[in-house]
Formats: C-alpha cells, sequence, structure tokens
C-alpha cells in the first residue's frame, strides 16, 4: 500500500473541458450500468457497487477518450487517418471510433498481444503493426510513424483529449450514485484515473479515490515514490493492458494531486478476482478488469468504513485462452 506524498502541483483538468468532451462523445459511447454486489456474499464490503464499464462500446473505457481526441480532427483532414499504439483496449477503442468515422487507422500493438485482440482491431478495418514486448516499445514506434507520415497521433493517456475522455466517467458516476464516498480505479497509463479522479474531486472533494495496480507493473506507484516518471527495467503480469514502463509527467502530475492512495495486487488475486466477476455478476473480464475486485477481496483495500463505495470494472476484453486458463477450463 502506497499513501501519497502531496507536493505542489498545478490544476491541469478543467471540468468545463470535461462535460464539453462529455457533449462531444454521447452520441457514440454508451452509459454503462452500475451493478449492486451480492447481498449474500460474505466477502463483499455493504453498500459496493460495480461500474461495469467493460460492457462500454468496443470493450473498455477506452472508447471516451479515442471518440473525444478523433472528434476534434476536423472533417476535412479525417481522411489521413489516425495512428495510434496499445497493448490491446486503446487500439480496439482507435479502431472502432475509426470504423465509425468513416477515418483510416493503423494501430502499433507489442509483439505479445493476442491474436484475438489483433484479429478484432483488424476487423474493423484498421491496419496492424506489431513491435517489441511492450507496450512502451509500441508506443515509440507509433510516435515515430506518425511524424514520418504526418498523421494525427491519439496517445492511450499522455494527451489532454484522453484525460477530458476518461473524465466523463467521473461525472457519470457521481450522477449514478451521488453520495458515493470511495472509488476503486485500475491504473496502466494513468488516463484513466487522472481523468477520472480530477472530474471527482472537482465536483466531490471529500471522495476517497484508490488506485489498484499490479505488482509486476507498478509504474505510478514508482512515480509517486519518487517525484517523477520512473521508467521500469521490465514489468511482469497478467494484465497486459496495465503493463506500460512508464506512465506520463501528465498522468502523474494528476495522480499526485487527486488520488489518495494506491494499493499493489498479484496476479493470481487478478484471477481469483475474474472467477468471482463471473461466478457472482455474470460478468467475463480481462485480469485488468479485475483488479479492482482483487483489492478488496485480498483486503488490500478496507472498503468497511465507506458507505457508499464504486469498483470500476475498467475492461472485458479477454482473450478466449486466458479466460479458460483462468477457468481451469
Amino acid at each position: 500500500m502506497y499513501g501519497i506524498v502531496r507536493r505542489m502541483t498545478h490544476t491541469i483538468i478543467a471540468l468545463d473541458d470535461v462535460r464539453a468532451a462529455r457533449e462531444r462523445i454521447a452520441g457514440y459511447v454508451r452509459r454503462t450500468p452500475l451493478l449492486p454486489t451480492p447481498p449474500l456474499t460474505a466477502e463483499t464490503p455493504p453498500g459496493l457497487a460495480l461500474k461495469l464499464e467493460n460492457l462500454q462500446v468496443s470493450g473498455s473505457f477506452k472508447a471516451r477518450g479515442a471518440f473525444n481526441n478523433m472528434l476534434q480532427i476536423p472533417p476535412a483532414e479525417r481522411a489521413r487517418g489516425v495512428v495510434c499504439a496499445s497493448g490491446g483496449n486503446h487500439g480496439l477503442a482507435v479502431a472502432y471510433a475509426a470504423h465509425r468515422l468513416g477515418m483510416p487507422a493503423t494501430v502499433f500493438l507489442p509483439e505479445t498481444a493476442s491474436a484475438d485482440r489483433v484479429a478484432r482491431i483488424v476487423a474493423f478495418g484498421a491496419t496492424v503493426i506489431q513491435h517489441g514486448t511492450n507496450p512502451n516499445d509500441a508506443l515509440d514506434r507509433a510516435r515515430e510513424y506518425a511524424e514520418r507520415e504526418g498523421v494525427p497521433y491519439v496517445h492511450p493517456f499522455d494527451a489532454l483529449g484522453t484525460v477530458h475522455g476518461t473524465g466523463t466517467l467521473g461525472l457519470e458516476l457521481l450522477e449514478d450514485v451521488p453520495d458515493v464516498d470511495c472509488v476503486l480505479i485500475t491504473i496502466g497509463g494513468g488516463g484513466l484515473i487522472g481523468g477520472m479522479s480530477a472530474a471527482i474531486k472537482h465536483m466531490r472533494p471529500s471522495v476517497r479515490v484508490i488506485g489498484v495496480e499490479p505488482t509486476g507493473a507498478a509504474t505510478m506507484h514508482a512515480a509517486l515514490a519518487t517525484g517523477r516518471v520512473v521508467e521500469l527495467p521490465s514489468v511482469r503480469t497478467i494484465a497486459d493492458t496495465l503493463a506500460p514502463r512508464y506512465v506520463s509527467e501528465l498522468t502523474r502530475s494528476l495522480a499526485e494531486r487527486y488520488v489518495d492512495e494506491i494499493v499493489l495486487v498479484d496476479d493470481t488475486a487478478m484471477l481469483a478476482g475474474m472467477r468471482w466477476l463471473w461466478r457472482e455478476c455474470n460478468q467475463l473480464v480481462e485480469p485488468a478488469g479485475a483488479a479492482v475486485v482483487a483489492a478488496f477481496r485480498t483486503g488490500a483495500v478496507d472498503l468497511r468504513p465507506f458507505r457508499r463505495s464504486v469498483a470500476l470494472i475498467c475492461g472485458g476484453n479477454a482473450a478466449a485462452e486466458a479466460v479458460f486458463a483462468a477457468y481451469g477450463g
């Protein structure tokens, strides 16, 4: 568990920008449901609900940032298309958004990306280029390609358009649960928790925001501990969409300002969380989506002091082979 040391940082996210993003993307994304957790399960904290962003278009919260970025490209320039890099979910979101908007898209993925994600991205009409063994390897190559070809680059977390998009989820959650007092949010590159926490804290400063990272890819934990972006020498986690080697200064500064605490969970706990979500809630999710469940089921987070807590299930794009392995199939 890591309690954040507060430093003086400037406000980066304006609530009006998040509200504008919400209006912009409204016709392209879903308002995802809120699911009360099973009342008869002893291990479930009272008052906990699940925000099912795994039911979002393209299977994760990433669609919010993708559409917010791409809808701001002038229509006359959309024929050039877009470039992005991803561990999988951002690539799916950009490919889906490009399909809806009639734009070409080139998606860079690490060579370790599952065949399932590659096939789904290609099915939306995007071109896939695989490079490196980590999402950051693909990010570096995609940035070079975008600069060389003069094509807009849609970053998965290090862009204001992206965090304004994820901030819309914070606004939605506060409307769903006006009396929420604690929110659990997963951390990969930090774009999700950065945008959500900023929106939530602007509206309700008393809400406790807790981030959850894999023990094998604790990049935000390292960045906050040192006060600067740190590149980990290696990452190792089953949650491949939570596995960049470094966050960004944008997301680090947002987490430093708006996030109250970060806890770590291991792969075994995430797999157990996947099983729990399927068994108790009929929700089939990827390991990243189960990280928040792992946090309260292992005791990494004690939700008993809170009356109305919400755990955000960030994505459901589980590759078939990973699901079968997790469930012993």
